[in-house]
């Protein structure tokens, strides 16, 4: 289980984002917090996961966190433009995001990821995502292999640290290539940071 702290100025907002993830298993709320005494409640309950929702901005916890903000493109860019080497993963979503987008972003960012809905990302890059729905989206593990990428790991290195075959390495490589419409890793890698699908 995931231990879970939800966070939010209002009572009655943390009594609402509590039911809403009572049952989002894995995900285990623990207890819940006003902002002004989140250092008390980290403490208390010794959380992996903070889930809060803020006017603006994001927390400055050290945990993991999933914030739900008005503006999540403002909140995202700013947050990702603070992000730095041994950053904790960290989620920025829309304040009407559902229990599962805040379930899945509460495990990304559990595992050190970094991750926002596409509706909050900046541009077109919500447009550009829309283009790889259904047989041309990345699937779960292709993201895998191309954050891999991103690391600048070989194939070898990919196959075992994903437990799967060099075989299938090639395979996936082969399908990212295809699907993101280039020709190298360094373009594969370039464009999956354009479309928020890995950060660097």
């Amino acid at each position: 289980m995931i231990r879970t702290l939800v966070a939010a100025d209002s009572s009655r907002e943390r009594t609402g984002l509590s039911r809403l993830l009572r049952d989002a298993l894995p995900l285990e709320v623990v207890g819940s917090s006003a902002l002004a005494e989140l250092r008390r409640a980290v403490a208390e309950f010794a959380p992996d996961v903070l889930v809060e929702i803020r006017d603006d901005g994001v927390s400055p916890s050290s945990l993991p966190v999933v914030s739900l903000v008005y503006d999540a493109a403002a909140a995202w860019a700013a947050r990702a433009a603070a992000a730095g080497a041994g950053s904790d993963g960290f989620a920025v979503l829309p304040r009407d995001a559902d229990a599962e987008e805040i379930r899945a972003a509460a495990l990304a960012v559990a595992a050190g990821l970094a991750v926002t809905a596409p509706r909050a990302l900046p541009g077109d890059v919500p447009h550009v995502l829309a283009e790889l729905r259904g047989p041309d989206r990345l699937s779960a593990r292709e993201v895998d292999v191309l954050a891999e990428l991103a690391r600048g790991a070989g194939n070898k290195q990919i196959a075992a640290r994903l437990a799967i075959s060099e075989h299938t390495v090639k395979f996936h490589v082969a399908s990212i290539f295809a699907k993101l419409g280039v020709s190298s890793r360094t373009e594969a890698v370039t464009r999956g940071v354009r479309l928020g699908l890995i950060m660097l």
